[in-house]
Parts: C-alpha cells; sequence; structure tokens
C-alpha cells in the first residue's frame, strides 16, 4: 500500500456536553472572581406559541477552593477528550493520574506548582454547584428543564505511598447523574478541532470556539447583543470599547489560529439605535445531522416530533397538498423557528390582512428563515 506522505493527519473531533459550551462556567479574570457571588446569564427565549420563557444560569463556587479558572476550564475539556475515547461507557472517567492531565496539557510535568493547580482544578469541579432554570437541555425530552446539580460526585486520587501521587494509573474522577445522564442521551457536541488546537488557544479563544461551535451547528449568522454575549464567556469590562477590543482580539485570534468556521465578526447598532450587537458569520454551510456517534447511530430528531409538528402547522395552515414540505421543515428547524413563524401566521390572520392563504405565508416566512439560517430547502 501506498502512503502518501503529504497527507495531513485525520483531526480527531473533540466531544463536550452542548449546554456547558453555552452557558458560563468558570472566570477567566482573576480579579472579577473576587468581586461575584456567583456567576450568572439570563435570557429569554420563545417556546411554543412563541410565548417568552425566561432562562436563568447561575454558578457557584466550590466553598474552600472558590471558582473555577482558565485552567479548570481547561481540566474539563481535558476529561471530556479523555471520557471520549473510553466511548463514554462508565460515570468514572479514568484519567490515571494528576501527571497525565499536567503531560495533556503540555505543562511541565515536575512543577509543584502545576501538579498542585491540577488538584486544585479537580476539586473545584467536584465542589461547583449550578442551577439551571429552564437552561439545562435534555435531548431525550426535547425540552429544557430545571435543575440544579453537580459536574462530579468524587475524586479519587490514590497514593502508594503516605507522600507523593501514585504512577498506578488509578485515578478517576465520577461524573454526577445528570451530567452523566447528558452524555447519554447524546447531547454533545462534536467541534471540527481537537486537543492540540484547543490548547494553542487563549481561554477566551477557546470559550468562543466552543460557543460558536454549537451555534454554527444551525446556523450561518449568530447575532447577539454584546453585553449578553460578554454575560455567556464571561469576559468582563467596565466599558463597551474595552469589551470590542477583547472580543475583537480574541476573534482574530480564532481566525488567524485556523478556527474553520469563523469567516467574520462586526459590530452593530440594534434596532432601538443604541444597543450594541455583535454580528459572527460562518465560513461555509452549517450542518444539521450530527455526525454519527462511535456506535454508528446517528442522531435524528424523533418521528414523533416530526408528526407533532407537521400536525400543528396543518391545524393553522390545512393545505394537506404541502404535508411533504412540512415534514422537511418539522426535520430542518427547531421546534422554536416553526413556533414563530406559525405565530406570525396567526398575527397577521387576526389584523385581517391576509392577502395569501395561511400556507403561503408560512412558506414564505420559513424561506426567509432559511435563507438566514443557510438550510436549504
Amino acid at each position: 500500500m501506498l502512503i502518501d506522505v503529504n497527507q495531513k493527519p485525520t483531526v480527531s473531533p473533540s466531544k463536550y456536553e452542548l449546554t456547558l459550551a453555552e452557558f458560563p462556567l468558570f472566570i477567566l479574570s482573576k480579579k472579577a472572581g473576587q468581586a461575584i457571588e456567583c456567576i450568572t446569564y439570563t435570557d429569554i427565549i420563545y417556546g411554543k406559541d412563541n410565548l417568552p420563557v425566561n432562562r436563568t444560569w447561575k454558578v457557584y463556587p466550590d466553598a474552600k477552593h472558590g471558582f473555577g479558572t482558565e485552567s479548570t476550564f481547561q481540566a474539563l475539556f481535558d476529561l471530556f477528550q479523555i471520557w471520549k475515547d473510553q466511548k463514554f461507557e462508565s460515570q468514572f472517567i479514568n484519567f490515571g493520574s494528576v501527571f497525565n492531565l499536567i503531560k495533556q496539557r503540555g505543562l511541565t510535568s515536575d512543577s509543584n506548582q502545576n501538579y498542585n493547580m491540577i488538584v486544585r482544578d479537580l476539586r473545584c469541579l467536584v465542589g461547583m454547584v449550578i442551577e439551571a432554570k429552564n437552561a439545562f437541555w435534555d435531548n431525550e425530552k426535547q425540552a429544557y428543564v430545571d435543575v440544579t446539580f453537580h459536574l462530579f460526585e468524587s475524586l479519587y486520587l490514590f497514593k502508594e505511598k503516605s507522600t507523593g501521587q501514585a504512577s498506578l494509573p488509578f485515578a478517576t474522577i465520577k461524573a454526577s447523574d445528570i451530567l452523566y445522564g447528558s452524555v447519554q442521551k447524546n447531547s454533545l457536541l462534536i467541534t471540527d478541532f481537537d486537543g492540540a488546537f484547543f490548547h494553542s488557544l487563549s481561554p477566551i479563544e477557546q470559550r468562543i470556539a466552543l460557543y460558536l461551535s454549537k451555534m454554527f451547528r444551525s446556523q450561518t449568522v449568530h447575532k447577539k447583543e454584546l453585553l449578553k454575549f460578554a454575560e455567556i464567556i464571561p469576559i468582563y469590562a467596565k466599558k463597551t470599547f474595552h469589551l470590542k477590543e477583547t472580543v475583537k482580539l480574541a476573534t482574530q485570534g480564532l481566525i488567524k489560529k485556523g478556527f474553520k468556521l469563523l469567516e467574520s465578526v462586526s459590530f452593530v447598532k440594534g434596532i432601538d439605535g443604541k444597543t450594541d450587537m455583535i454580528i459572527f458569520r460562518r465560513k461555509g454551510k452549517p450542518y444539521f445531522k450530527t455526525a454519527k456517534e462511535d456506535n454508528g447511530n446517528p442522531n435524528k430528531k424523533e418521528e414523533a416530533e416530526i408528526s407533532y409538528l407537521v400536525q400543528e402547522i396543518l391545524d393553522l395552515c390545512g393545505d394537506e397538498q404541502s404535508i411533504n414540505f412540512y415534514k422537511k421543515v418539522a426535520r430542518l428547524f427547531d421546534r422554536q423557528d416553526i413556533y414563530r413563524a406559525l405565530s406570525e401566521v396567526k398575527e397577521i390572520r387576526d389584523t385581517g390582512h391576509i392577502k395569501k392563504t395561511k400556507g403561503a405565508i408560512f412558506t414564505s416566512k420559513i424561506k426567509e428563515y432559511a435563507r438566514d439560517r443557510g438550510i436549504d430547502l
């Protein structure tokens, strides 16, 4: 067999929990951690019948070790990659030893400072508490749920002697029932980059890369209020100017270092002419089908949900002849987008300004959404 020496090695994609990619977990600034009691993010999404739903995400620090830092964030990412290699078969992630985690990050293994830092990171991961209201996604139920939980339940660092870390590969950390349940339900983000690329990035670049990897799964353009985006990372800055500069530097760094998904970033004013918005544009088309998991089963939207959404569309729009188109819409679009389109149809109907059929208006709205998201109908 001939081997092409110029062929680049295949990148092993990283895996990470979907909700954890979207919401803040750690303090990436040493000064900020001294001034807050918990990391908080709130926003509003629109659910069934286009009704507003308040989401809240709060992260409380470990009682002894405080908030997780940029190092803790990197430790969590590395644990997920080890867990991925173990095919997520157990709640226990067998990482071998603290020295294995130090080596995985490319740090000096004979440094007591690095050793103590990793141990603190692991203890922070066990001790931190998350309160999520309509913010934690349950892939099985296809719904947001309210839950208070730990990421990990226990940490085991075995020793050979009364002093010193064991060289035997016995060290483990046990994922909580909530975190392991999420992983089992395929609530996983699959990136197009590996651990080496991740560790080549700054902490803020790392957070943005994971966040955009999630958003760009179904969008070609992602638009967000700048202050809300800062809360998501989180980035703490006294003035909007400093915030913009921090984001500019991070996104320019991502593009320069070869983050494949990001085409460009720009800042605009919102409809009110005052609110600062940030716009991320995806390079290439988004992917709507999750890559196959190791067992070869694609993560598809349940047929029962598709049938339910099709019936919702038919109940309002009628037009049985368009049922195949409605099925395609139900398969490709998020429930939130479908309910938003139906709500707009109802609004036009109730104002008495219908010049087309309700089915035609719905189709027009959906095609508009498709253009915005790069969906091929």
